[in-house]
């Protein structure tokens, strides 16, 4: 009953104008269709799980299109490739899905409630986009066939922040990320000079691989300085982030993997240089909300996931010879290459894709082209080999890692309990929290929020309150009207600057205090 891997596929659809646009249930299943076809056409009477990663359509209110979406995707794909699943999966939103879902489909296969799954992913935000702005008039709904299996809804529905949070700008992913970078180059000690020329190069170098990626979005090896420096087709979105360090989510791309058991393998005549072995996997989240972290510039979930994930294994990173960091922002891969041990400054060590902003940003199923990607590198691989996929939810909140092998493990498909290690991160000590603060701070954290004409709308910061740091955290706004307030978060060292803040209205308000 060891589950493998036999097939992937992946697929990226151009099209030349509102007509060739086509449906995100389309996109998936011509994946589906191709990683039937890379493990054995055969499997497709034996799926019995399918799972589909939940769109961005689906998952938050700014991304629904107006064209509406099948009410049931593993029935709109099934229906399309003719098979006949038992059991139907959509699971809730975040990036870090399609590696928790493949080790449930992983789980089933060893248990033996089924003897083939099918994992999928896809969006198709540019088409929709595309398509509005032609003013066409599509339909995309689809009710599920009368005899499509329930639909289960695994994962945690929470929010990633909370209310006082969200009332402040703690929404946007591109305006939290902006927060972990000014909190990490601190803790370095980089001014945010030399920061920006670091994460430059870092994201530079994953432009190149994505250059090379058959299946990537943008296939351009970006410069350091053209993804840094503002332009017009490169507005500044959170400091120090610009656009093109962002995740791009507006892309139409799907991919999918094809599971089956060593048994039913070698029934099918399946050649074993084709498997792939999931070794072991863990989820595990971080504190919830950036009020409760400990730090704002570590992920201690990722570091002791890692950790557990390697030690059940027997092995270490030195031996993991792939490597797929979540990099929908710079300061993703910064935190989580520190947490699993890694340095940032050879970034095609951490990227087998290009990343979020280059190989593109599909919603939540990025993590899944990684594994798709992993599978032809493990297979390419002369010698055993071993890969290691992290994939990342909310704003380095859920982390879900999975470890690969082109050879079986000794002790076969492990999903890790993850009941001891949430309790130890849970059990960290929180700041105390001040939800109305009065008086002086220092910054712990700081963005500033850019306007889509390139204007600052305002400043974003966490502080600590009291005059050394050590007391409460808090977040607080400062109003594009305080000019000399932006003018100091966007000077080289906003953390660490003195403020004062206070209540007005439902706000809190902050100013540099220099």
């Amino acid at each position: 009953m060891t589950p493998i891997i036999v097939g992937a596929g992946m697929y990226t659809h151009r099209a030349g104008g509102a007509e060739e646009v086509r449906a995100p249930q389309e996109l998936m299943a011509e994946a589906a269709r191709r990683a039937l076809a890379d493990a054995d056409e055969r499997l497709g009477g034996m799926i019995e799980d399918i799972a589909v990663i939940r769109t961005f359509a689906d998952s938050a209110p700014q991304f629904a299109t107006p064209f509406g979406g099948p009410a049931h995707y593993p029935d709109a794909v099934a229906r399309r490739l003719g098979l006949k699943p038992h059991a139907a999966f959509y699971p809730q939103l975040g990036g870090d899905t399609p590696q928790a879902t493949l080790a449930l489909l992983a789980d089933r296969l060893l248990q033996g409630r089924a003897r083939a799954a099918l994992l999928i992913a896809g969006e198709a935000m540019a088409g929709a986009r595309l398509a509005a702005r032609a003013g066409l008039q599509l339909d995309w709904r689809e009710p599920p066939a009368p005899d499509a299996p329930p639909l289960t809804e695994p994962g945690l529905l929470r929010p990633g922040m909370s209310p006082q949070e969200l009332a402040h700008g703690i929404a946007e992913p591109a305006h939290v990320y902006p927060l972990f970078e000014s909190a990490y180059a601190q803790r370095h000690g980089r001014a945010m000079p030399a920061q920006r020329e670091r994460i430059g190069a870092l994201f530079s170098g994953f432009s190149a691989v994505a250059a090379t990626h058959p299946y990537a979005w943008d296939q351009t090896a970006h410069s350091a300085s053209a993804l840094i420096e503002p332009a017009p087709d490169n507005r500044l979105i959170a400091w120090p982030y610009t656009k093109r360090l962002c995740a791009q989510m507006y892309v139409d791309q799907a991919a999918a993997l094809v599971l089956t058991t060593v048994g039913e393998a070698q029934r099918l005549g399946i050649p074993a240089d084709r498997w792939i072995f999931p070794w072991a996997g863990v989820e595990v989240a971080e504190k919830w909300t950036l009020a409760e972290r400990p730090d704002l510039a570590a992920a201690p979930a990722v570091r002791m996931a890692g950790t557990a994930l390697l030690s059940a294994c027997g092995t270490d990173m030195d031996d993991v010879a792939f490597i797929d960091l979540y990099s929908c922002f710079p300061s993703a891969v910064e935190l989580g290459a520190a947490a699993l041990g890694l340095e940032c400054d050879d970034p095609a060590r951490l990227t087998l894709t290009g990343g979020l902003p280059y190989f593109g940003g599909p919603g939540n199923g990025y993590s899944l082209f990684a594994i798709a990607t992993l599978v032809t590198r493990l297979r390419e691989a002369r010698e055993p080999a071993v890969g290691l996929v992290w994939a990342n939810g909310w704003y380095l909140t859920k982390h879900a890692l999975g470890l690969y092998g082109n050879r079986p493990h000794p002790q076969g498909w492990r999903h890790l309990p993850n009941e001891e290690l949430q309790a130890r991160i849970d059990a960290m000590a929180a700041p105390a929290w001040a939800e109305r603060p009065e008086g002086p701070g220092v910054v712990e954290a700081a963005t500033v929020i850019y306007d889509r004409a390139g204007r600052p709308a305002r400043g974003l910061l966490y502080g600590r309150l009291g005059r050394d740091g050590r007391g409460a955290r808090f977040i607080a706004i400062l109003p594009k009207e305080d000019e000399d307030g932006i003018a100091a978060l966007l000077g080289p060292r906003p953390v660490g600057l003195p403020v004062v803040v206070g209540r007005q209205q439902e706000h809190n308000i902050a100013r540099i205090a220099i």
